[in-house]
């Protein structure tokens, strides 16, 4: 009778065991297919933002892009980005038209850096450690104080348009 309970719990647990796999095998293919799913709406998403990302890049550029295929979007912000850098990509394959374009913009940027810490030196402000745009920042709100401008509020463009108001007033008075 001993023999027999305990044959009894080990097939019990044998059929236990057997069909807890399969619940847990059912559970990672519905998983998989969440995933499939999941996965090709976010391409489908990524699609439309590359398309949006490219708009905005080609109306930045002045370049009409409608009507236009991707890739020939693409080709079409590439060049408009080289005429603007003032390099030649013409008979380039399309890495080495993006490297010699990464290679122009790496060159501006380094002179950019240079003629913001020129200013600022001349202007004596610290710029160590910030990005170009809070360098710009940070030279607008010196030259502002050195002419006695107020330019709290003011968007870049506006205070360079402000500050160089100033600078033809001093000239129109130095002048005078």
């Amino acid at each position: 009778m001993k023999k027999n309970k305990i044959l009894g719990i080990a097939v019990a647990a044998i059929i236990g065991i057997s069909s807890v796999v399969p619940a847990f095998a059912t559970e990672d293919t519905a998983q998989e297919q969440t995933t499939n799913t999941l996965q090709t709406e976010s391409k489908q998403l990524s699609k439309e933002e590359k398309l949006a990302k490219l708009t905005k890049k080609a109306e930045r550029l002045g370049v009409d892009i409608t009507a236009l295929s991707v890739e020939d979007a693409k080709t079409k912000i590439r060049e408009a980005e080289a005429v603007k850098l003032g390099i030649d990509i013409t008979g380039l394959s399309r890495e080495d038209a993006k490297a010699k374009i990464k290679a122009a913009r790496e060159t501006n940027k380094q002179e950019v850096t240079e003629r913001l810490t020129k200013k600022a030196e001349k202007l004596g402000v610290d710029i160590k450690g910030l990005s170009a745009q809070e360098a710009r920042t940070k030279i607008l709100q010196a030259e502002a104080a050195k002419l006695g401008v107020d330019i709290a509020g003011l968007t870049n463009k506006q205070a360079k348009e402000k500050i160089k108001a100033a600078h033809q007033e001093a000239k129109a008075e130095k002048n005078k």
